[in-house]
């Protein structure tokens, strides 16, 4: 490790034994950072393996249990055929013309509305009460009411299509919640969820399917379905049928009022004029001025009932209703074409059914079919175009002779008005008498094609009882189930990673924190292979902590080249090199907040500095709830507290320990004002006269956040040391720690992540398990041979 880090400051780029200004924002400079971290991701994954498996392991065994209670399903499918208009003389009405268009222009949106009306509630409500499935238990019965967790598989299962289809609807609606045709509504919704639609593509076809438990019930269902379809399209043609027919009967109504009225009118005159029928006039002298009007007006009369029976037909040709044209259905050769389409699209279906698109007879079909349409939409348009013709010509001939009518008849009031008058009056009668014929003949007309029952429906292939269930599918059930899990595992692993505050590794420490990481110590338990930590209480405590027993947690029992040995011999040299001209000789560890290690650390620290053959000295300046004592294995009766008071001198509390090169100042008795002691003068003294005589000074000082002890020490050393428990510290209080330091223009030197799980797989990188096994073993095996 090689902490040649650098900050970027407002002043500019200083190095890291720069002074640090309290005004200063360090931003930490790390170029290779990538920015998409792969393996970190797997380090994520790798973390938290067992979480996902367990995760995954429920879903799939939820899953399991789920598809094995699940009853088998069946399903039974029809296809039928619909043409874009009803072949023979059916309805005369507008929609049935509108739909012939639709379907000739846009396809896509008539079996769009097609589909729409096989799914809707009103026939789902109608198959019912036909079939009586609100009394068959095979329906009503299928299954009880569902729980939350059967309701949520239900739904997944449908939506996934576990069983083949759709899933087998659940009955758990309300009775009563609402009717449809007298049907109760969760039945309906019932049915609609164990129907349907499909329309085959690029065909006349739609397949209708029904999913049940009872496969009986499903091929009955499927069949009824489409029988009320093709009566619900009759009854529609029908309904429109019946709208022209009341147009027709509002007409008639208007013309029999106009008729009899003008009856009256004429029965008037001839009592009030003593007018004989006959008689035109009184000398017989315009008798040919009579004649003439007499037959304008019976031209004019031929004229409007030509206008009035081709007029009905206009406005079918205005709403482009070809289909009900007379002209069209009388014509032979339009309805033999309309045979022989039909039959090219029965050819057409079962061919497509069995072949590709692309297959040579169909592409033949579609010709022909193409070529037959062309020939009855021209023949059609001949008609159109011919009938409109007529009526322009019906129109323009009763206009003329009702100009020439006018004219003659001023002439005739000349001669006679009493013989004019009685002639208008009477062929008023005998005009409003012939219109109210037509209309009530064309009414006549139009109640026989209503009574012509056709439809453009066609069953291509009925629906069979099923012999084989059709789900559920368990294992592709199960291999989802697998993929969910395995989702749910990592969303899991990765939320519980987002959640996790602490310093995982070192590199998150330094960008985090914008300090180099000295170090990274493993969790001693870990390094056994088993917990050796007892209960212990410390003063002030509410629970024992748990440390290592006496003389357990020092380096030097564990080996001098165990992992634990490694650890603080790398963190010795990062120390080392910490400083620019030279290495620091007064250091402080301190931690953020208490048990993090920072004692059994500092301990260490002087340990492995001792072991380089200089003088090293240890001061336990924790002077509220001391340890170095503990670690070390010493008594603390007298110590730092008796030299700052003036009560003891400082040769005489510095004592040697068991560790060659390696002194220990305890802290000595709890005092009642630590903070005071620590910044007086004395204080300053001590440590001045430590540097002098020995070749290290290592402090163990009081936690920063609790209370100021550390931050006062400070300034009296060369650097201060950050340890934190890299698996418990919030990473928000280990920067508010170094936060403060700063504050107190201390040089901070980087920081320790301690008591580190080996096998974690943040640190898999930092300590190899079959490396530190191998090696360790060799170096023994050399120690015990020396």
């Amino acid at each position: 490790m090689e902490p040649s880090r650098y900050f970027i400051r407002r002043g500019g780029n200083l190095p890291m034994d720069a002074p640090i200004d309290a005004e200063a924002s360090p931003v930490f400079l790390d170029e290779g950072q990538p920015l998409l971290d792969l393996h970190a991701y797997w380090r994520v994954v790798r973390k938290h393996y067992r979480l996902m498996i367990a995760i995954t392991a429920a879903v799939v065994m939820l899953t399991m249990v789920r598809v094995m209670t699940e009853r088998p399903t069946y399903y039974a499918e029809t296809t039928i055929m619909i043409q874009p208009a009803a072949e023979g003389g059916g309805s005369d009405t507008l929609e049935n013309l509108i739909q012939i268009e639709a379907a000739a222009s846009n396809s896509d949106l008539y079996y769009k509305t097609q589909c729409e009306i096989l799914e809707s509630r009103a026939l789902a409500a109608s198959v019912i009460k036909t079939l009586g499935l609100e009394r068959n238990p095979a329906f009503v019965g299928a299954r009880a009411k569902p729980g939350f967790i059967d309701r949520l598989f239900s739904r997944i299962a449908q939506s996934l299509h576990l069983t083949g289809g759709k899933a087998e609807p659940r009955l758990a609606l309300p009775p009563g919640l609402d009717n449809t045709q007298g049907v109760p509504a969760y039945l309906v919704h019932a049915y609609l969820a164990a129907l349907q639609v499909e329309p085959v593509q690029d065909t006349n076809l739609i397949r209708i399917r029904f999913d049940w438990s009872d496969p009986v019930l499903t091929a009955q269902v499927a069949n009824a379905h489409v029988a009320a379809y093709s009566s619900n399209q009759i009854e529609m043609h029908g309904q429109e049928s019946s709208e022209a027919e009341s147009f027709l009967q509002g007409k008639l109504v208007d013309l029999k009022d106009k008729l009899e009225k003008s009856e009256v009118a004429l029965n008037d005159y001839r009592r009030k004029n003593r007018i004989v029928p006959g008689l035109v006039s009184l000398d017989g002298k315009d008798a040919i001025v009579l004649d003439r009007l007499a037959d304008l007006s019976k031209d004019l009369t031929q004229a409007q009932v030509a206008r009035i029976g081709l007029q009905a037909q206009a406005e079918m040709i205005k709403r482009h209703n070809y289909s009900g044209l007379a002209a069209v259905i009388d014509d032979p050769e339009i309805q033999d074409d309309q045979k022989a389409l039909g039959a090219l699209y029965a050819q057409q279906a079962a061919l497509a059914s069995q072949f590709k698109p692309s297959y040579p007879p169909l592409a033949k079909l579609d010709a022909q079919i193409r070529e037959v349409q062309g020939q009855i939409g021209a023949a059609t348009n001949k008609k159109v175009v011919a009938l409109q013709s007529s009526y322009d010509e019906a129109v323009e001939r009763e206009k003329e002779l009702e100009d020439e009518m006018e004219k003659q008849r001023q002439e005739t009031l000349a001669l006679n008005d009493l013989g004019a008058q009685y002639a208008i009056l009477q062929r008023d009668v005998d005009t409003n008498r012939e219109l109210y014929n037509a209309v009530l003949t064309r009414m006549k007309d139009v109640e026989v094609a209503r009574d012509i029952q056709s439809t453009n429906v066609s069953v291509v292939n009925p629906a069979e009882v099923p012999e084989a269930p059709s789900g559920p599918k368990k294992m592709l059930a199960l291999i989802l189930a697998s993929v969910v899990g395995l989702g749910l595992g990592l969303a899991v692993a990765f939320g519980i990673e987002f959640l996790d505050n602490t310093l995982k590794n070192p590199e998150e420490a330094e960008n985090y924190l914008h300090l180099p990481n000295l170090g990274v110590v493993p969790e001693f338990s870990s390094v056994n292979g088993k917990t050796a930590y007892a209960p212990l209480m410390l003063p002030g405590d509410a629970t024992p902590s748990t440390v290592l027993p006496p003389g357990r947690e020092l380096v030097t029992t564990h080996g001098s080249y165990s992992r634990v040995g490694e650890a603080y011999r790398n963190l010795r040299t990062a120390l080392l090199l910490s400083r620019a001209g030279g290495p620091p000789k007064v250091m402080l560890i301190t931690s953020a907040l208490s048990r993090e290690g920072k004692t059994v650390t500092a301990v260490n620290i002087a340990v492995m500095l001792a072991q380089l053959g200089g003088k090293v000295v240890l001061i336990d300046a924790d002077l509220r709830r001391a340890r170095c004592h503990r670690v070390l294995a010493v008594d603390n009766h007298l110590g730092l507290t008796e030299v700052l008071t003036g009560s003891r001198e400082l040769t005489e509390m510095i004592r040697p320990t068991e560790i060659e090169n390696l002194f220990f100042l305890s802290s000595g008795s709890v005092p009642p004002n630590p903070t005071e002691l620590l910044v007086s003068p004395k204080m300053a003294e001590t440590v001045a006269e430590l540097r002098d005589n020995y070749e290290y000074v290592v402090i163990d000082s009081a936690p920063v956040l609790p209370v100021s002890d550390s931050m006062v020490l400070s300034r009296l050393t060369d650097g201060v040391v950050i340890v934190a428990n890299g698996s418990a510290t919030p990473r928000q209080q280990v920067k508010t720690a170094c936060a403060r330091l700063e504050y107190a223009r201390a040089k901070i030197l980087g920081v320790v992540l301690n008591r580190i799980k080996l096998h974690s797989p943040d640190y898999h990188s930092y300590y190899h398990q079959e490396y530190y096994a191998f090696e360790g073993d060799d170096r023994r095996d050399d120690e015990d041979a020396v």
